[in-house]
């Protein structure tokens, strides 16, 4: 194929719709931007360790000069619509700011007022995600330039060499679909009754782990093209530390509650057999071995850190998140996705009334699951 022809082909490729759904927006209950608070502080509680990370490893006067310019340009892919990623972009703009007023107070050279970098943010997410709710939230005093950039994170969605840190909130355990093997009534893997593999057989599992191979590792070559050398690469998602399966979690043990909720309305006859069976979630939380094995063979990043964080923390109760509140998270960041195959409001409200139920019988269970809470992996990485 003739390069052109190539290039456009794989920018096209990135503008396609996937398994993964968009936040809810509007004014609802289950507003995502209303029931987001427990990201929030998931963020919050790996703050110290990126202000750590630019104050130490971004070598800033090296990243300008690689850029072309006087503009620094961060990329927060899997925005959704707020208000959390205008949250983590002000502080890393605030972070890069604070790097370069040191760098030029202990330089020699006097630094000029129109020589301080300026920001241009890029917000990426899916091309049905709610930009519009998402601009229209934008804080009107913020330092930065703002613009949205639709397209599938999987692929490639910035030009070469334009990117100096990207930035990943609670997006990149989202797989781009469900892994066909785990539909297929033919296959070992089919999930038959089940709609994730934290309880499910081992061939299940082994499919979700390809499928999040495979997107992963395109992930990891879009980025390593789009960053400039020496460019930063931060991610911040669930992920299990390792030995640990997802079933001894309590996010596990709610996703299994969903699942049962569910089951429950096949017996009943309201829901069909099949569309249980032809149903499951393209999420995947990887173990730091897992990461490590794919930034290995991916060979264009250096690893700063690579570790879960705070498997045992508190940050979901401090989020103002208790148990039943878990379903009602849970269907603010995946209404789209079950509204998609199940129904409308109706049969929603009896899926999650129906886990907030089957989540209070079992809280005992859950509150004594291996790990209290869903765990973060935490992954920074430089372009080489």
């Amino acid at each position: 194929m003739e390069p052109e022809k190539e290039k456009k082909k794989m920018m096209g490729s990135s503008l396609l719709q996937t398994d993964s759904p968009t936040m809810v927006s509007g004014n609802n209950s289950y507003n995502y931007a209303h029931n987001s608070s427990a990201q929030r502080k998931m963020m919050d509680s790996v703050r110290p360790r990126t202000e750590e990370l630019i104050a130490e490893k971004l070598d800033l006067e090296r990243l300008l000069a690689a850029g072309g310019g006087n503009t620094f340009r961060v990329a927060d892919l899997g925005c959704s619509i707020g208000p959390n990623t205008f949250h983590n972009v002000e502080h890393i703009v605030q972070q890069v700011r604070q790097k370069y007023n040191h760098m030029m107070m202990t330089s020699a050279a006097a630094a000029s007022p129109s020589s301080a970098p300026e920001f241009q943010v890029f917000f990426n997410d899916q091309v049905n995600n709610d930009f519009n709710a998402l601009f229209r939230s934008l804080p009107p005093e913020r330092d930065y330039f703002a613009a949205g950039v639709p397209g599938s994170f999987h692929t490639r969605v910035f030009p070469n060499s334009s990117l100096h840190l990207a930035y990943s909130a609670s997006s990149a355990h989202w797989l781009s679909r469900v892994p066909p093997e785990v539909v297929d009534r033919g296959s070992p893997a089919w999930n038959r009754g089940m709609i994730h593999y934290g309880s499910a057989p081992k061939p299940v599992e082994d499919a979700y782990r390809a499928q999040f191979r495979k997107d992963m590792g395109g992930f990891l070559r879009a980025r390593s093209e789009e960053l400039v050398s020496g460019g930063m690469l931060v991610l911040v998602f669930p992920g299990l530390p390792d030995g640990m399966l997802h079933s001894e979690t309590q996010a596990g043990s709610v996703i299994y509650c969903v699942n049962l909720s569910i089951l429950d309305l096949v017996r009943q006859g309201v829901l069909e057999e099949d569309q249980l069976d032809n149903f499951n979630l393209p999420i995947y939380f990887p173990h730091p071995w897992e990461m490590r094995e794919l930034v290995e063979e991916n060979q264009c990043f250096s690893c700063i850190e690579l570790e879960v964080v705070s498997p045992e923390s508190t940050w979901l109760q401090q989020g103002g998140v208790g148990l039943r509140g878990w379903a009602v998270a849970m269907r603010a960041g995946m209404e789209e996705l079950f509204a998609r195959h199940f129904g409308g409001e109706e049969i929603l409200d009896r899926i999650f009334d129906g886990a907030s139920q089957k989540i209070a019988e079992r809280a005992e269970v859950i509150m004594n699951t291996k790990c209290k809470e869903l765990p973060l992996l935490y992954v920074a990485l430089q372009r080489k």
